[in-house]
């Protein structure tokens, strides 16, 4: 198969050659939109990112994510490659498993292994493992963060989404839904959840008949979380809150023998090629994944030339429409 080149992005895309050079390496002049188109086209073809031309001294940056068999987090540190290492750094990656005191240790060797900054998602109560880091080198968390001073992150706007979810559930005439939520202890599971009972007020919903239970972002649990509520209680739509959660969601429905969309509605959450080629394909709560990732490390980028404001930047996730919803009433 022949190697992918800037002409062939460029071709898809209809612009210039030099436009896609100036994106790719993150230089000025692209707009963030077309920018961004790039780097999608650039991730769809499988374009070799290489290391900078003549580069004399590459450093390192570290890259944290809690769990690495997770799509969306492969996806995010495509991101963060395809960023770092056309500007010369090299992505040390570690995963931790969400595991705190893993983290501990992993964080320390990046540390004395001398990266220049970090790029992270953090685990459930790790707050510390940063802190004593964060007035010494360059920070940015993705789409978990702590309140900490020095730090930067690039996060979704959690609770919209899910807020937008049960709207629309809602105007398909759905009154009796089911949350499987997340991992309450880590920033999106709380901020998902927090969003899902907001909208269970201000649409005016019965608390009753609106349940959250617990998935944790892991498939086992979402899978008995989900079989036990639609055992025990009515229950006419199921929100995921992550891909493994939404696997979860659909095995439990599946072996309970109840007809998608007819029986139950899903909502799944994090686009995997799968949800598409289901039947019925999977309406989905998507978030821009790539996009987080290459924002995360043009910040840090950024930070290593500039001691300015600290940046918090919010993403909107979007509904993908597909047939498994229905319209009740």
């Amino acid at each position: 198969m022949p190697k992918v080149n800037l002409s062939d992005i460029a071709e898809k895309l209809g612009v210039s050659t030099a436009t896609v050079s100036r994106a790719l390496r993150n230089k000025p002049g692209v707009n963030p939109q077309l920018r961004e188109a790039i780097f999608k086209m650039a991730q769809s073809l499988n374009y070799p990112f290489t290391l900078q031309e003549n580069s004399s001294a590459l450093q390192k940056v570290g890259v944290v994510v809690p769990d690495l068999s997770n799509p969306f987090f492969a996806t995010v540190c495509y991101g963060i490659d395809s960023v770092l290492r056309p500007s010369g750094f090299l992505s040390v990656l570690v995963n931790t498993d969400e595991d705190r005191e893993l983290e501990s240790e992993y964080v320390n060797f990046l540390i004395e292994d001398g990266v220049k900054g970090l790029i992270a998602a953090p685990s459930a109560g790790s707050r510390e493992v940063y802190a004593e880091w964060a007035e010494r080198m360059p920070l940015v968390f993705f789409d978990r963060c702590y309140d900490i001073p020095g730090s930067q992150c690039v996060l979704v706007d959690n609770k919209d989404i899910i807020f937008q979810v049960v709207r629309f559930l809602v105007e398909q005439g759905h009154r009796e839904i089911c949350l499987v939520g997340g991992d309450e202890e880590i920033y999106t599971g709380r901020m998902r959840t927090e969003g899902f009972l907001e909208a269970v007020k201000l649409l005016n919903l019965d608390p009753q008949s609106c349940r959250v239970v617990p998935g944790q972002f892991k498939e086992p649990e979402s899978y008995a979380a989900t079989k036990q509520v639609l055992e025990s209680e009515r229950c006419t739509a199921v929100i995921a809150t992550s891909n493994k959660t939404t696997l979860g969601a659909l095995r439990a429905i599946r072996e309970l023998g109840l007809r998608i969309p007819e029986e139950v509605s899903l909502v799944g959450f994090d686009e995997q090629e799968w949800m598409a080629i289901y039947e019925p394909a999977i309406t989905t709560a998507v978030q821009p994944a790539f996009s987080m990732g290459t924002l995360a490390a043009s910040l840090l980028l950024q930070s290593f030339n500039s001691s300015g404001a600290r940046e918090k930047v919010v993403l909107k996730a979007e509904i993908v429409h597909r047939q498994s919803v229905a319209s009740i009433g």
